[in-house]
């Protein structure tokens, strides 16, 4: 299975937004990231930033930016690499989103949650592959 087929759609906040205004607008849209151009630069933010970068460390959300508890550099991996892959880099890189890259933009998220949603399907694909043989061409 290849992220194209598992990545979601990718939402941006603008850099200057508060961690407070990004966390409403994230419940409104039912998103746990949104990415961030700043400067010429691209980032991403987590629920999970929010928790450890805000509101662990005792900062106030609405004077804090999403700027500045953003991950930089991305990291990406093309929508035509496999699920499998995906999940590699994550676990390499200890992460937990990649931006998938398609003819150099952005086209999306793939999350260790959209590949847990999609287990059992890649699973399938695999172990039908193995029985029918390499010469299947159907399963990618």
């Amino acid at each position: 299975m290849k992220v194209r087929e598992i990545m979601h759609h990718a939402e941006y906040a603008p850099a200057g937004l508060s961690v407070a205004e990004a966390a409403r607008l994230m419940e409104q849209k039912q998103l746990d990231s949104m990415l961030v151009k700043q400067a010429g630069a691209i980032g991403i933010f987590t629920e999970r930033d929010i928790l450890r970068k805000v509101v662990a460390r005792g900062r106030d959300p609405a004077q804090v930016s999403v700027s500045e508890i953003m991950s930089s550099p991305l990291h990406t991996i093309d929508v035509e690499h496999g699920a499998e892959e995906a999940s590699e880099l994550m676990e390499r890189h200890c992460i937990r989103r990649l931006v998938a890259i398609d003819r150099g933009g952005i086209a999306g998220i793939v999350s260790a949650s959209c590949i847990a949603r999609n287990l059992k399907y890649i699973t399938a694909r695999r172990l039908l592959h193995a029985q029918l043989g390499t010469g299947f061409s159907a399963v990618q």
